[in-house]
């Protein structure tokens, strides 16, 4: 089959990652949670020091300002630290450094990255999102009609004399999407869909953000809107050649669902130790005994998923010398490891008893996480991706829905 078996430098990562989650990011995560006005929610010296201490960057190159590490599995071990310490502080992290990979080392044309690079760099709080949702354009998401050609994009991108292009239009719930100063934008051209690189404080550019049930400390734009907006000559990404893409998206997100369950978990560990019912801490009863294993086992199944399926992505060699069965494996673990942590915080929740449903206790915060999380990762589209590659079918994917 396969062996992974973590290097000395991923477990020192590991380890910084977890100092850092436990250390700084989590005494501070019901605070935030708890502010009612969105700014105020914003962690921004946690971005500032996390971004010092590389998570942001890590993914890239050392003569590019990382640290080399750019491999799926070292990703997913730091999105899970720093999930266990806070769910939306991590994403902040973990999206913008795998796009750091793909955008900036494998499709950026030299001068791209000659000018984006030193900026992305430099600045703690330069963070990235992509813009490609829109009002009733999203067909990629009925998954039992197969998108017509004739679909387009209501954003669109006209080009200029001097070369360079005039975006119009509106994009909806992009994560990291109100902090971004690097926008990903999908418009339609008379040549067909492009990824324009747009910088976030371009003049005519807007963002409305947007409070949700959970995952508050978090950024997500509920809109942004393009009037006008000029992207100068050369701004247009090049398309993923074949094979060549690394976002790593889906067991990035598996990964930060997973380090919200295992702070649930924990959690609910310690309170069923502190908490005396009958004479004796809740833990040694036996209903109480039989559900922890259950979350236990379930959380350690959605570990395994993860790490095969990060593992799957750098060593694809491994599917096609047959060491390994050709699964949709990211998939499997984006839709288990949502439902299970979903499960897990209802049975955690269980065991606070009428504690848990009190604001400022952490499992209601973990709860409310959960749902975010499992229903933003579109658990329906992993399964029918997983049914796909069972029944050797492939749906025929929107053009301005792939490779960003």
């Amino acid at each position: 089959m396969f062996d992974i078996r973590l290097s000395q430098e991923q477990r020192q990562f590991r380890a910084l990652a977890r100092k850092f989650a436990q250390e700084e990011v989590k005494p501070r995560a019901m605070a935030l949670d708890r502010e009612p006005e969105w700014e105020k929610r914003v962690p921004w010296e946690l971005l500032k020091r996390g971004s010092q201490l590389g998570f942001r960057t890590f993914v890239l190159q050392e003569e590019n300002g990382g640290s080399g590490m750019a491999d799926h599995l070292t990703s997913c071990l730091v999105a899970e630290e720093l999930a266990a310490g806070e769910l939306g502080t991590a994403y902040y992290f973990m999206l913008t450094a795998r796009r750091a990979r793909d955008w900036f080392e494998l499709r950026m044309t030299p001068e791209q990255r000659a000018y984006f690079v030193p900026r992305f760099v430099a600045d703690d709080l330069y963070f990235t999102t992509v813009a490609i949702h829109e009002p009733e354009t999203d067909f990629g998401f009925d998954y039992f009609t197969e998108t017509p050609d004739s679909v387009r994009l209501r954003t669109r991108a006209v080009e200029q004399p001097d070369g360079s292009w005039i975006i119009n239009g509106a994009k909806g719930y992009q994560t990291v999407g109100y902090l971004a100063k690097l926008i990903l934008v999908r418009a339609q051209t008379p040549a067909g869909v492009q990824s324009f690189l747009v910088e976030g404080d371009s003049q005519g550019l807007t963002r409305r953000p947007l409070s949700k049930l959970g995952r508050r400390v978090g950024d997500n734009a509920a809109e942004i809107v393009f009037d006008n907006v000029r992207v100068p000559p050369g701004r247009i990404l090049p398309r993923a050649a074949k094979g060549r893409t690394d976002m790593g998206t889906h067991p990035t997100i598996a990964a930060l669902t997973l380090g919200l369950g295992r702070a649930a978990l924990e959690e609910t560990l310690k309170y069923t130790q502190e908490r005396i019912s009958g004479g004796k801490p809740i833990i040694r009863h036996q209903a109480v005994g039989l559900a922890l294993a259950e979350m236990a086992m379930n959380l350690e199944a959605a570990r395994r998923l993860v790490w095969t399926a990060a593992w799957v992505k750098d060593h694809q060699e491994a599917i096609e010398d047959g060491s390994i069965e050709d699964l949709p494996y990211e998939h499997m673990a984006t839709a288990f490891t949502g439902a299970a942590v979903q499960r897990l915080t209802e049975q955690a929740l269980e065991m606070f008893g009428g504690a848990g449903v009190i604001q400022g206790m952490p499992i209601e915060k973990y709860v409310r996480d959960a749902h975010v999380q499992k229903h933003v990762s579109f658990p329906a589209v992993s399964r029918f991706k997983i049914t796909e590659a069972l029944a050797g079918f492939a749906r025929k994917v929107p053009p301005f829905h792939g490779g960003d």
